[in-house]
């Protein structure tokens, strides 16, 4: 399989994108999680129950360092569609771990923190690009400039326009009506995987740990 090519299996079909809204719906998402839910391995089977109700000793997120199959396509992907800067690109060197193994790194700034996405190529023993599997990867969140639902709707519909098509999205991550989609965060949120498939989520209204809190007592009464 060429690298160009590869098409990691834990990448959503194109066909079950387009039943994504159908997780709006509370009755799938009940079906969905049913099995698990009566296995015993998840205590409850409302999405909205799970929040993070301590603070976390992290102040903030300083980088984020992916393998990719071609430094320039997706350096073009997030100064497209992300609106992200090219800071700077490095030669190959010794790979850190790997003996015998080489690394090139790309840095990429967001408006207001630089360096903060590093892509990778990896070379093997005969200098071939290292197909990344995604296999151990969920996603990233990357917040919208204004940090609004009228901004990360207004992000996808522009983003949809220019021909970049969403896996999910946008929706909101509560039982809001008519966006929410029972999930925890009370964020909004639009994803699209980028070219080496890692899926990339586009966000605003991030929820904070004091709403997480209150919602939680609401539910217990």
């Amino acid at each position: 399989m060429r690298a160009e090519n590869y098409i990691p299996p834990n990448v959503i079909p194109k066909p079950l994108r387009k039943m994504a809204p159908l997780l709006k719906k509370r009755w799938l998402r009940k079906l969905i999680l049913l099995p698990s839910t009566i296995s015993g391995k998840r205590f409850s089977n409302k999405t909205e129950d799970y929040g993070v109700f301590k603070p976390s000793m992290i102040s903030n997120l300083d980088q984020i360092s992916l393998y990719v199959r071609d430094i320039e396509k997706s350096r073009k992907w997030y100064e497209d569609l992300a609106g992200m800067t090219h800071s700077r690109t490095c030669e190959k060197e010794p790979h850190p771990i790997k003996e015998g193994f080489q690394i090139k790194c790309c840095y990429m700034n967001a408006k207001d923190h630089e360096e903060c996405v590093v892509f990778i190529e990896e070379y093997d023993l005969e200098g071939n690009v290292i197909i990344p599997s995604g296999m151990s990867f969920f996603h990233f969140a990357l917040e919208v400039e204004g940090n609004s639902m009228e901004d990360v709707f207004a992000f996808a519909e522009q983003a949809n326009s220019r021909g970049f098509e969403q896996n999910y999205g946008p929706v909101r991550h509560n039982d809001s009506i008519p966006h929410g989609d029972g999930e925890t965060g009370g964020n909004v949120a639009v994803y699209f995987y980028d070219p080496d498939y890692n899926n990339v989520e586009f966000c605003g209204g991030m929820d904070t740990i004091d709403n997480y809190k209150e919602r939680a007592k609401q539910m217990k009464k």
